[in-house]
C-alpha cells in the first residue's frame, strides 16, 4: 500500500458503533458483523477520521509499546483484512489536524489486532435489515 493512503468507511453497506474499547461493525451486505478489540478499535477510530497510514501508526505508537515496524505490519494486516471484508475502502479522506481519541494511561505492549467476524445472525440481518433513519425524509414513509 502506498505510504499515503488513507481509508474510508464502505458506508452506507457498512455500519458501526465504538463502544469504550470495541469497534461492532455490521455489513449490511452480507448480514456478517465483526468486532475489533483494543489497537483494533483505535485503528477503526482513525478510519472514521480520516487519518493516513502514517497518521495511523503514529497514533499507535503513542500508545502502545513496541517497535514501530511492528506497529506498522500489524495495522497493515488488519487494513487488508477489513478491506477484504468489504468494510472498507482506499481512497482520499480528509486529513484531520487532530483525532478526536480517548484518553489513554500508560502504554501496554501492542498485540496485532484480530477482526474477530460473526455470521450466526446473517440470515436474520438480510432478512430484517437494520434501517438509517434520516429526519429528513423519515421513516419508513417518506414525510409530506
Amino acid at each position: 500500500m502506498p505510504i499515503e493512503t488513507s481509508f474510508r468507511i464502505n458506508s452506507p453497506h457498512v455500519i458501526a458503533e465504538v463502544i469504550e474499547d470495541e469497534a461492532i461493525i455490521v455489513n449490511l451486505d452480507s448480514g456478517a458483523y465483526y468486532s475489533l478489540r483494543d489497537a483494533g478499535a483505535l485503528i477503526w477510530r482513525l478510519i472514521e477520521q480520516g487519518a493516513a497510514f502514517p497518521q495511523l501508526v503514529g497514533e499507535l505508537a503513542q500508545r502502545y509499546e513496541g517497535t514501530e515496524a511492528g506497529i506498522a505490519a500489524g495495522a497493515r494486516n488488519l487494513i487488508a483484512e477489513l478491506q477484504g471484508e468489504g468494510l472498507i475502502l482506499a481512497g482520499q479522506a480528509a486529513a484531520p489536524g487532530a483525532f478526536s481519541l480517548p484518553a489513554h494511561n500508560g502504554r501496554p505492549p501492542f498485540q496485532p489486532p484480530a477482526l474477530e467476524k460473526y455470521t450466526d445472525m446473517a440470515d436474520l440481518l438480510l432478512l430484517d435489515p437494520i434501517h438509517e433513519v434520516d429526519e429528513g425524509q423519515g421513516w419508513p414513509a417518506p414525510r409530506r
